[in-house]
């Protein structure tokens, strides 16, 4: 018994026959998984367009007269079915890696560490607003502003020496100023967690 041709197989599945739907994808079943996996890497994946592809045709079967090469036209639905699902996985890998980001970018703070944060930025501030005006301007532009000792001297006509003494000084208060409220800030820290 001779094997059917491809467009008779076509002509006998468009009237609904499934031996020669069955056949056909008997035919081309594991070339197609072959050609799939080298594209998807994934045996799986590679499986589910192979029956995605088939059950494409099968819905489709009122075009099948239409087909005039039946095997390159399943290894083009299959191409194009395999490079929905990598662009489908790629946006799927950007999606997670962006919410990712804006997962570690967004504060998982509560409210109770908001608020400690707030009193400890509060502090820092009160701590700032008790140096001398000169020095509250050369730590402003220092750690605010992110300007070295050299454009510090330059903008406040200062000399550089000045400029670090008034930084070291400043910073050395502040710190005492924090560590005299490190205890409470310590205990708010562990209750708070």
């Amino acid at each position: 018994m001779n094997a059917l041709k491809d467009n008779e197989l076509l002509l006998a599945f468009h009237g609904g026959d499934e031996k020669a739907f069955n056949q056909l994808f008997a035919r081309y079943r594991n070339q197609l998984f072959t050609y799939l996996f080298k594209i998807t890497k994934s045996r799986e994946t590679a499986e589910e367009i192979v029956l995605d592809v088939f059950l494409k045709i099968w819905s489709g079967r009122e075009m099948a007269p239409q087909i005039t090469n039946f095997e390159a036209f399943l290894f083009r639905v299959a191409h194009n079915k395999a490079y929905d699902f990598l662009r489908a996985a790629q946006r799927s890998i950007l999606l997670k890696r962006d919410i990712s980001e804006a997962i570690l970018l967004s504060s998982d703070e509560t409210a109770d560490e908001k608020l400690l944060n707030r009193d400890v930025n509060q502090t820092l501030k009160t701590a700032v607003d008790q140096l001398s005006p000169q020095r509250q301007l050369v730590f402003e532009l220092s750690r605010e502003q992110g300007l070295n000792y050299d454009e510090i001297a330059a903008r406040l006509q200062l000399s550089r020496n000045t400029v670090r003494n008034h930084l070291s000084a400043s910073l050395q208060f502040i710190r005492t100023y924090l560590a005299q409220g490190l205890e409470i800030v310590i205990l708010l820290l562990s209750i708070a967690r």
